[in-house]
């Protein structure tokens, strides 16, 4: 039952934004090979970082998958920059993921 337990604390900790901010870094650079250190958090998808409506939408199945959440249906248009995606993830993952 220890075991048990202490795998549910790990289960259940809630990632930060700052957490989640890197792992988007790293899931956008392994997607569409941007340095990671040209990603900021206000960084615009479109106008910084070259990524169209398309390959958002391609990285917003990607990070459904990661943290098991539900983006809204076409709302690839809704996330301008990196920061937007962040609160998003932050504000509606499932902390016991």
């Amino acid at each position: 039952k220890r075991t048990i337990n202490h795998k549910l604390l790990t289960i259940c900790y809630q990632m930060t934004d700052t957490e989640i901010l890197e792992d988007i870094k790293k899931t956008v650079h392994e997607q569409f090979g941007i340095d990671q250190d040209k990603i900021e958090e206000e960084s615009y998808f479109d106008s910084d970082l070259n990524i169209t409506d398309i390959e958002i939408d391609d990285l917003i199945v990607i990070l459904q998958e990661k943290y098991d959440i539900k983006f809204p249906q076409n709302s690839s248009s809704s996330f301008k920059k990196v920061s937007d995606l962040v609160t998003f993830i932050y504000e509606n993952a499932d902390s016991t993921n």
